[in-house]
């Protein structure tokens, strides 16, 4: 339906503007703007609905009560973490597991750990892998005054691992 309506939007553009001028360049250009001010919109649209819903989860009250962290500042306020182990989970690819500590009275949830760069292994040469797709959780809540272990994992061999960066923080291999 959304393509109908978009070639109908397009066709008529152009036959407007076909109509006003027969040069070639001049119906290009306003298909141009017209395609790039509907994608630039959508990509607006996107970002606004993902932030809303960021903002809205951590400004509301989850049923948990837990504290909602999204961000390096947040993540560096409420939780300690450690790489505890780095293991091959077969041929060219390792798990990550990283222990949490949680020392606040509250819940404290990790979330869209799966969002480009907020969960990457970095590799000996400095080069980051993000984490495998279908593996890894989207979320992770750490108990009140506790920790929790949660593995990553990633298309990477473990002998290359040499840290973890998650939501900007970066957590050392310690061998």
């Amino acid at each position: 339906m959304k393509k109908i309506l978009f070639a109908a939007a397009l066709t008529t553009l152009s036959s407007v503007s076909y109509a006003q001028s027969s040069e070639e360049s001049s119906v290009t250009e306003a298909s141009k703007s017209v395609v790039s001010g509907m994608v630039r919109f959508g990509k607006d649209l996107i970002g606004g609905v993902d932030d809303g819903i960021d903002e809205g989860r951590k400004t509301g009250l989850s049923q948990d009560e837990a504290i909602i962290i999204d961000n390096a500042d947040d993540l560096r306020a409420h939780i300690e973490g450690t790489v505890l182990n780095v293991n091959a989970v077969s041929d060219g690819a390792s798990s990550i597991e990283v222990g949490f500590k949680n020392n606040s009275d509250k819940p404290v949830r990790l979330i869209n750990l799966l969002e480009s760069e907020n969960v990457i292994a970095i590799d000996m040469d400095g080069y980051a892998t993000n984490v495998t797709i279908g593996a890894n959780p989207l979320q992770v809540t750490i108990p009140s005054r506790t920790g929790r272990k949660q593995a990553f994992q990633f298309a990477i061999p473990a002998e290359s691992v040499k840290e973890i960066r998650i939501m900007g923080v970066t957590f050392t291999r310690q061998d």
